[in-house]
């Protein structure tokens, strides 16, 4: 209970115009999040991409790590005047297709995830099934009818979970069946359980669905996306040089984000433009709490520019 009350005393630095020198001395990569902290799904927020160009004209480092994998972010970059390479951002489908292949996987891979992370798979040489889901697609309602589509086969080599705006439940079951078999491998992009919006609508994730097959089938799965490493790991440094202890993650999410930077050992910012709030470090555990945290991911622009 100590440990505890403890943790809760430690609070979270507002960076601010007394102490934006010392953090930039400290520091030299920035990995940020996208929905939350760079934009939303409909809107930006005000001077990130200021902010952004401040960092690199301080030479320090900036590159994106996301869990949505409905499309690749680099289009949106583009649109809004970002200067990001194909390799600056990791999101699910590379690290997953990029994980596959390293771990040498010959055998098809079962997806349940929407079209555009079948296709970045495919694009790897992954064999991926089901083939594309085109128009309705109604199961008939009987048992015995949806258990003889239930196919044993032994060349599934894997499993692997992601946002699938056309689920079904059939999908799920043959998913499961898959996974009684011990040789067949059990992944996840996105973790999430859900995504508030800023509408005050909610999104369910991936996670909800995940923990269902783990549940059914006493499997545990590797999580690819956030708050796994791989993303760090398996993608972004095969491409740039980090120091993790001079690296900072800039999140919006506890879970998804706190979670990724303890899992590397990175210092932790929380911006509060997204799903978290500060009331929400009373509760969570001590591993998540921030180092820092920053009202607008755009404030940083006006801190560097007074200084």
């Amino acid at each position: 209970m100590q440990q505890t009350t403890e943790s809760r005393k430690r609070k979270p630095v507002l960076l601010n115009e007394n102490n934006i020198t010392a953090f930039l001395d400290e520091n030299d990569t920035l990995l940020c999040d996208c929905d939350g902290v760079i934009w939303t799904p409909s809107k930006i927020i005000p001077f990130a991409k200021e902010a952004v160009d401040c960092f690199k004209d301080a030479k320090k480092k900036v590159l994106f790590v996301t869990n949505n994998s409905l499309q690749s972010p680099l289009p949106r970059f583009e649109k809004l005047g970002y200067s990001v390479q194909e390799h600056d951002v990791a999101y699910p489908p590379l690290a997953v297709a990029q994980h596959l292949r390293s771990i040498g996987l010959t055998k098809k891979a079962f997806v349940v995830a929407h079209e555009h992370f079948k296709d970045r798979l495919r694009n790897q040489g992954i064999t991926v099934v089901p083939a594309k889901k085109e128009g309705a697609r109604l199961v008939k309602e009987d048992i015995l009818a949806l258990l003889s589509g239930i196919q044993d086969d032994s060349d599934i080599g894997a499993v692997v979970i992601d946002v699938d705006f056309n689920l079904c439940y059939d999908d799920l079951v043959k998913a499961a069946n898959h996974l009684r078999r011990p040789d067949c491998l059990f992944f996840v992009g996105a973790s999430d359980s859900k995504v508030c919006l800023e509408s005050g609508k909610v999104l369910l994730g991936p996670g909800y669905f995940v923990s269902m097959l783990e549940d059914c089938t006493g499997r545990k799965a590797e999580v690819i996306g956030k708050p796994g490493r791989l993303m760090i790991d398996g993608y972004l440094k095969k491409f740039h040089a980090m120091d993790m202890k001079r690296t900072v993650f800039v999140g919006d999410t506890l879970v998804q984000d706190m979670g990724l930077a303890h899992a590397c050992g990175m210092k932790k910012l929380l911006v509060l433009t997204g799903m978290a709030k500060l009331e929400d470090l009373d509760s969570c555990d001590s591993d998540l709490i921030p180092d820092y945290y920053i009202n607008s991911f755009g404030d940083f622009y006006h801190l560097l520019n007074k200084k």
